[in-house]
């Protein structure tokens, strides 16, 4: 089911793990927009994704190894809600800085 904030993801990358292996490569992906620019998500099983206000979330199904971005937005409630109709496992997040976000911002 598609839900009223999903988006098409053309422009969206992933850009891998944070590192090779270990914890790292477990808790931390990259993604690239359209600017080019990788940042840093902390991953989190789908249901236990935390509720930051000043977050932007993707909502992520595995699909092997490969990583396919299903819906992005704001976290909490609405990314576990969109994770759950998307079929995610997990949800990245991205702690917004106080300037402008570049490409991965809430749209």
């Amino acid at each position: 089911m598609m839900t009223r904030d999903t988006k098409c993801f053309d422009s969206l990358q992933d850009a891998g793990p944070l590192s090779a292996s270990g914890l790292l490569a477990r808790r931390f992906r990259l993604w690239r927009g359209t600017d080019g620019r990788r940042q840093v998500f902390s991953v989190y099983a789908a249901e236990e994704a935390p509720d930051y206000p000043a977050a932007v979330a993707i909502a992520v199904r595995m699909d092997g190894t490969r990583r396919i971005p299903m819906w992005t937005g704001p976290a909490g409630a609405k990314a576990r809600s969109a994770a759950m109709a998307t079929g995610a496992q997990e949800i990245h997040l991205r702690i917004l800085p106080e300037t402008d976000s570049g490409a991965l911002a809430p749209l």
